[in-house]
């Protein structure tokens, strides 16, 4: 067999911090944007239009996850087996059958939203929502054929095509949608009009991002990635029909479990107003909680996920390639490791959000009345924000060892607990019953889904250091913020009082976790740049003196 030349060895484990990295810097970016649309909606479209916006995007994000979350991922794995293989040529076979795949689903979509909008929005008792479903319709045909190609470069482990395209997206979102929402207020129009302006600027941020790809792939050289020498003569290349199969057999139950985040969003778009309304309150009132809700409290309790969905994407290749190559020493590492740094974010997050709901709300500017009325929702809801870290983090673990089906026993429990919650507890206590329902959700599936971890795929790493170590440093760093806010609050004004704490708290968590071994000396300096980072550090204090991590 003869050896080509051009191919170069990756390390996978860097490219896999690198990949890490790239995304949470690109999905920074792009939820920094998104606030920036969601703050300006609040402002000049108002909490009813909010709603509009909402309602009609939130319908989108379920079609798009049915439609991409799957078979993104499916790709990722298929095409990581191959490099794993040296198999090139299978590799573009697998991506010619499934931009085909994306391009009918995505087209199917995208019809279906057009054709339908008038029944979707009588449906969820909002139906001046119709216009804005017509406006982001188109969205679903472009993000499908961009989550083909985002797919396909994380199966090489390149995460970088992703996060600018998501940059693009959200650079239209902002631009071009708070664009039209000035225009269209500008104009004298009504709520819902202004709302479909508005969210124009998603139709248009994700044309850019696809554009972008499109690009990309045109000029990828593939065999440059290969982990070891490609087959310049393949022995056998799969069938369409075999690939296609292998795509549905892992997109599809990828895809149910996937929906577990967007499902309990649909279920509080189809709930959440007509149960108020059947509690008696006011339409106008409903529209504005729900308004309010949906772009303040859901919103920042999707913000950590920035941080903590790159590394369950980043996973899928490197395990995949691992236990395609039979290394389950290196496999299972990379489990416990990635477990233990969900929890690092996820659980400081919680509980800072939980404690300075209001402070946070504040700071992003948002109105007044709407920051008031969704502050203590948000700190009810903060918790989620750890069950949904173990949520992604589990699928992952699953779904690289062919346990997909598992995460959609999860889901339908969880999404069960989520309804039977909301229809009781939206009549009984009001709004508080959507975060309510949303926590018992995500902690239903998360334990089902470690439950199923831990019995199909190994045991979980010692607990003590994966949630303990992670719990104790978050409580001592918020703690300390929130008892240093109090002394601060009576002299400084609250906004930059609530900066000081947010830093403060980040700083005394970092040398926490550090101190107290939570991240050990060697995982640093596998980072790119990490020994530059392990010296600053060491600078700092950070370290011990003259003690050794091993």
């Amino acid at each position: 067999m003869e050896k080509n030349k051009n191919a170069k060895p990756k390390n996978a484990v860097n490219m896999f911090f690198s990949g890490v990295i790239i995304l949470t810097v690109a999905n920074v970016l792009v939820k920094s944007v998104g606030l920036i649309s969601k703050i300006v909606l609040n402002t000049v479209v108002g909490s009813e239009g909010a709603g509009y916006y909402s309602s009609a995007y939130e319908i989108y994000a379920f079609l798009y996850i049915i439609a991409t979350s799957g078979l993104p991922v499916a790709l990722s794995i298929m095409v990581s087996r191959c490099r794993a293989q040296g198999r090139i040529k299978e590799a573009r076979k697998i991506f010619n059958i499934a931009i085909v795949m994306f391009l009918i689903i995505g087209g199917l979509f995208a019809t279906l939203m057009i054709a339908f909008s008038g029944s979707i929005a009588n449906f969820i008792s909002a139906p001046e929502t119709a216009i804005c479903i017509v406006a982001v319709a188109p969205t679903i045909l472009f993000i499908c054929l961009s989550s083909c190609l985002r797919g396909f470069f994380q199966g090489y482990q390149l995460m970088k095509p992703t996060g600018i395209s998501q940059f693009l997206e959200a650079m239209g979102k902002v631009l071009v949608g708070v664009g039209f929402a000035f225009w269209a207020r500008a104009q004298g129009y009504e709520d819902h009009v202004v709302a479909a302006f508005t969210i124009l600027g998603v139709t248009s941020g994700v044309f850019f991002g696809m554009v972008y790809l499109f690009i990309k792939k045109l000029f990828f050289k593939d065999k440059s990635y290969y982990e070891m020498d490609v087959l310049e003569v393949e022995p056998t290349v799969k069938s369409t029909k075999s690939i296609l199969k292998e795509l549905l057999v892992i997109a599809i139950p990828i895809t149910l479990s996937s929906c577990v985040l967007s499902l309990t969003i649909i279920i509080d778009t189809f709930m959440v107003q007509s149960r108020l309304l059947a509690s008696g309150m006011s339409e106008d009132l409903v529209r504005v909680y729900y308004g309010d809700y949906t772009t303040l409290v859901i919103s920042i309790i999707n913000l950590p996920t920035i941080l903590m969905y790159p590394i369950a994407n980043a996973l899928v290749p490197l395990i995949t390639g691992a236990i395609t190559t039979k290394d389950h020493k290196r496999a299972e590492n990379m489990r416990g490791f990635s477990l233990r740094v969900i929890n690092m974010i996820s659980i400081p997050c919680a509980l800072g959000i939980g404690i300075f709901s209001r402070n946070i709300l504040d700071l992003m500017m948002f109105t007044e009345g709407s920051v008031n009325r969704a502050a203590p929702w948000l700190s009810v809801g903060a918790v989620s924000v750890i069950f949904l870290g173990l949520i992604s983090v589990t699928n992952a673990f699953l779904n690289t060892s062919g346990k997909q089906k598992y995460p959609i026993i999860s889901m339908l429990c969880g999404s069960g607990v989520k309804i039977l919650a909301n229809y009781i507890l939206l009549k009984e206590i009001g709004i508080y019953g959507a975060p309510i329902s949303t926590v018992l959700c995500y902690l239903a599936a998360a334990t089902l889904n470690i439950f199923f971890t831990v019995k199909h795929v190994g045991r979980l790493p010692d607990i003590k250091k994966v949630f303990g170590m992670p719990l104790l440093c978050a409580v001592s760093s918020i703690g300390f913020s929130a008892i240093l806010y109090l002394l601060l609050d009576f002299i400084l004004p609250m906004k930059i009082a609530t900066i000081i704490c947010i830093l403060l708290a980040i700083f005394v968590y970092l040398f926490m976790i550090i101190r107290t071994k939570t991240v050990m000396e060697y995982e640093l300096l596998m980072l790119p740049h990490g020994e530059k980072l392990v010296c600053l550090l060491k600078k700092m204090r950070f370290f011990p003196k003259n003690v050794k991590n091993r």
